[in-house]
């Protein structure tokens, strides 16, 4: 029995995608955001079988070129803030969190913009807020209730002021350097944060959210917005526990007690900022608990994450982007439970001859601008899924290139160690395809001449893909050429 690397496997799906650009085998759920699994596109029967052949080598080569100058023009597209921007939206989070430690620490059940101003030179506070100072509008009022759940809303003028200390050789101290100084505005609209409670339960359940968050002004400003109560969170333990402040899952954990699962769940939650917009929706996240009694009746924990499904939009003014992307990583919590353990020397491991079944679902559409100013539309789906203990399975992979699709099948295999031996696909579109494979390394496997695959049609021979010195050249039977 071996170490159970889930990140590995993880990592054997992705290079499966990336060689394209029981009990467990059907039992994963797909959830309300999963595209079905791609399927082959009719066939277009006007085409003379060696026009196919060419087609889908044309298709190919641009699916590869439009590959490439998406990435070429939006790496880092989705880093839409700028460093102070960032460092802002940082400092903004801090205010909530800091207002509600200190509110407990005094045991305060509310805080107005005049009880704020009048702790001005308060040492408690000062220290709370560490290199914030705050000088709220009378609108800005914070409140704690006796459960915990704390709320926050009105508009504040926030300074920052941050400091390094660099050595002075000559003096041999530190001196000190401002390293940040910044005075902005900070509106909370509906802000409120229910992920603590006084109560023992086995069934814990919470929320974090608010309706808006604006920082700055002008060209900086940065717009949080939800148009739903934010995230909610859920967890089911082994016995009752207090889900405060004070909280801490080791301290659980010693105590016997176990997380059977947790679930977080995002509504709705987009990000404005210069001119771009990100929004994250159809959150799921889920995890459970898996343990082993020690020989003086303590528990070694792990905790497994199983699910992490998400429907996200990038916009973009410049350059024009309109993109949805939908991911779905989903293992079987019920395998997890059956076949995960942890051996004697506090390892994970899956049982011998049993699996964990999982799924993952990658999507992509929409429209994006490359460096040329030419609209490149994307439309693309990827369907993988665990068949077996040593299988990654790549059910169907569809990609649409100037209104004609290709459609790729294939599997990773990975050995005792679930790592990947290797990955075999096959691209196929219309009647015409090829099948390629790859070697451990993610390095395309050629024979001794540099043939990569057979150009086949309905089972007929019309052509070699070659890779000589890394110029990949199809070579058809009727001597034309075409150079990807």
């Amino acid at each position: 029995m071996k170490f159970f690397k889930l990140s590995t496997l993880a990592l054997a799906s992705v290079l499966a995608l990336a060689g394209c650009g029981d009990d467990s085998n059907d039992s994963v759920g797909n959830g309300g955001n999963t595209p079905d699994v791609p399927v082959k596109p009719p066939v277009d029967n006007s085409l003379s079988e060696l026009d196919q052949a060419k087609e889908m080598i044309r298709t190919a080569k641009l699916f590869v070129s439009d590959n490439q100058a998406v990435t070429e023009a939006y790496e880092g597209a989705s880093d839409i803030l700028t460093d102070n921007q960032s460092t802002r939206l940082n400092y903004t989070f801090h205010i909530p969190s800091d207002l509600q430690e200190y509110m407990k620490e005094q045991n305060l059940s509310k805080l107005t913009a005049a009880n704020i101003m009048a702790l001005s030179n308060d040492q408690a506070f000062d220290t709370s807020l560490g290199n914030i100072v705050l000088t709220p509008e009378s609108d800005f009022v914070a409140t704690l209730n006796a459960d915990g759940q704390f709320a926050l809303t009105g508009t504040t003028k926030v300074d920052v002021q941050e400091y390094n200390y660099i050595y002075n050789p000559a003096t041999k101290v530190y001196d000190e350097t401002t390293a940040i100084v910044d005075t902005f505005t900070t509106v909370f609209d509906g802000y409120e944060n229910a992920l603590s409670s006084n109560t023992s339960t086995s069934n814990f359940n919470g929320s974090l959210g608010f309706e808006s968050i604006k920082i700055g002004t002008g060209i900086d400003a940065v717009v949080l917005s939800s148009s739903t109560k934010g995230a909610t969170v859920s967890g089911q333990f082994s016995d009752k526990v207090v889900v405060n402040d004070d909280f801490d899952m080791n301290d659980v954990n010693e105590a016997g007690i176990t997380l059977e699962k947790a679930v977080i769940k995002l509504g709705s939650l987009k990000l404005s900022a210069n001119d771009s917009a990100i929004e994250a929706k159809n959150l799921e996240f889920a995890a459970l608990d898996i343990s082993r009694k020690l020989a003086d009746n303590s528990l070694s924990v792990r905790t497994i994450p199983y699910k992490i499904a998400i429907t996200g939009k990038l916009t973009k003014a410049k350059p024009a982007t309109d993109i949805e992307i939908t991911l779905n990583a989903t293992a079987n919590d019920d395998d997890i439970k059956k076949f995960i353990t942890i051996d004697g020397a506090d390892n994970i491991e899956e049982a011998a001859d049993q699996y964990v079944g999982m799924e993952i679902v990658l999507a992509i559409k929409g429209k994006v601008t490359k460096e040329s100013a030419t609209i490149i539309p994307l439309d693309f789906q990827a369907n993988l899924k665990r068949t077996a203990r040593n299988i990654i399975e790549l059910q169907g992979l569809t990609a649409s290139v100037e209104g004609k699709k290709l459609f790729v099948k294939g599997q990773s295999t990975l050995d005792n160690n679930y790592d990947v031996t290797g990955t075999q696909f096959t691209v196929e579109q219309n009647k015409a395809s090829i099948t390629l494979k790859v070697d451990a390394d993610g390095d395309f496997i050629k024979d001794s001449m540099g043939k990569l695959g057979d150009i086949m049609v309905n089972g007929k021979d019309y052509g070699d893909l070659m890779d000589n010195d890394g110029k990949i050249t199809a070579k058809f039977n009727d001597n034309s050429l075409i150079i990807l």
